[in-house]
C-alpha cells in the first residue's frame, strides 16, 4: 500500500514538472498589441514552468504592474506597465530576488 502511494505521489510530481501547473499555457504578452511601458529583464535559475508562474505571481502583486510574462526557456522576465504608474527597476529586481532567482540587467 505505501509503495503504491509512493508511486502516485512521484507520478503526480513528475506531471508537475511536465505541464508546469498550467503555467506553459498562459498567454505571453504581444510586444506589438500592448502600448503601455514594457521591460525586459534578464532572470537566471528559472529551470521550468513552474518556475516562471511563480515569478508571475510575484510580479503582477505589484499595484504598477499590468501584466508579467516570465520565460523560462529565454532567461527573462517581459512586464507590462499600467498607463501613468511609475515603476523603479529595484521593485522588479526585489521581486526576482524574492521569487529565489538572480536578477541580470535590464535589457528593455
Amino acid at each position: 500500500m505505501m509503495k503504491r502511494c509512493l508511486a502516485y505521489f512521484m507520478f503526480a510530481i513528475c506531471l508537475m514538472f511536465i505541464f508546469g501547473c498550467g503555467a506553459a499555457a498562459k498567454k505571453s504578452i504581444n510586444m506589438t498589441e500592448v502600448k503601455a511601458d514594457i521591460r525586459v529583464y534578464e532572470v537566471f535559475g528559472m529551470d521550468c514552468p513552474a518556475c516562471a508562474g511563480g515569478l508571475d505571481k510575484l510580479v503582477v502583486k505589484n499595484p504598477a504592474i499590468k501584466k508579467s510574462d516570465a520565460q523560462w526557456k529565454e532567461k527573462k522576465l517581459v512586464v507590462s506597465v499600467k498607463d501613468g504608474e511609475q515603476l523603479k527597476d529595484e521593485d522588479i529586481y526585489d521581486a526576482i530576488k524574492r521569487g529565489n532567482f538572480t536578477a541580470g540587467k535590464r535589457i528593455k
